[in-house]
């Protein structure tokens, strides 16, 4: 494969952008590179010599064309952001102030902070929206690290409808140690109405000792599955820890210096 094909090949796996706009790049960088290369007899003198790197070109051209998340595609976006150090970006389409999706990765350095995602749907470190995604999040439904929302997951989270490690709720909370104003499932579950753990606190309670009588119908279906109850907690919050993994660790470590 010559230098070209190879320049090339990697061009195009790293161009994060639509098609239309990425087919008329790549035929635009062909036409560049034939140009260089005619004027050298050894392709690989012409490449030290003038033709800057395949994957920096690359994430360059795509930063230069992509105003909004339309330009690219929501994938495309957020493969993207694992290669920037810092990225900041939204949908055209907004809903009355907010756009549809915001993003934002890494740390904003010109800021000394990482940058807040809001939109109907905010993805990034810290995010507030109507759906949240973040280390820390805030919105009607929450889900990060820390999360408060009217239904919010996470390790630690606070809200109507809670799902955390540590969950703290108006209504109904599912966690290791869950804490709720009506009822709660956890290891340690703590409620003023119904609660259902290893060790449980409140009016009505049920663990392997104790079942109080009478205990609402509704409550006793899921304290009688807690373990199918537990298993959904489990992988909610492994999906979470993946998620903050990905926009924390691999956007602040895998881009190329």
């Amino acid at each position: 494969m010559d230098v070209k094909k190879k320049y090339m090949k990697i061009f195009k796996k790293n161009l994060y952008l639509k098609r239309e706009k990425k087919q008329k790049i790549i035929k635009q960088v062909s036409k560049e590179i034939d140009e260089i290369l005619s004027r050298y007899d050894d392709d690989r003198v012409a490449f030290n010599e003038e033709m800057e790197g395949a994957i920096p070109h690359a994430l360059r051209l795509t930063r230069e064309n992509a105003d909004y998340i339309e330009d690219m595609g929501l994938i495309n976006a957020i493969k993207y952001s694992s290669k920037v150090p810092h990225l900041d970006i939204k949908t055209k389409m907004t809903l009355g102030n907010l756009p549809v999706f915001h993003l934002t990765s890494g740390y904003n350095r010109k800021k000394g902070d990482y940058d807040v995602a809001k939109g109907i749907i905010a993805i990034g470190s810290k995010a507030k929206g109507v759906i949240a995604f973040g280390k820390l999040a805030y919105g009607l439904i929450a889900i990060g690290g820390i999360s408060l929302g009217i239904l919010s997951f996470g390790f630690l989270s606070a809200g109507v409808f809670s799902v955390a490690g540590l969950a703290f709720a108006l209504l109904f909370a599912v966690g290791g140690i869950a804490i709720s104003a009506i009822a709660s499932m956890g290891i340690v579950a703590l409620s003023s109405l119904a609660a259902s753990g290893q060790f449980a606190m409140a009016h009505f309670v049920k663990t392997g000792q104790k079942i109080s009588e009478n205990m609402p119908g509704w409550f006793a279906a899921m304290a009688n599955n807690i373990g199918t109850v537990i298993l959904v907690f489990e992988m909610i919050l492994l999906g979470i820890a993946i998620v903050v993994f990905y926009f924390d660790y691999i956007s602040k470590n895998s881009y190329d210096e």
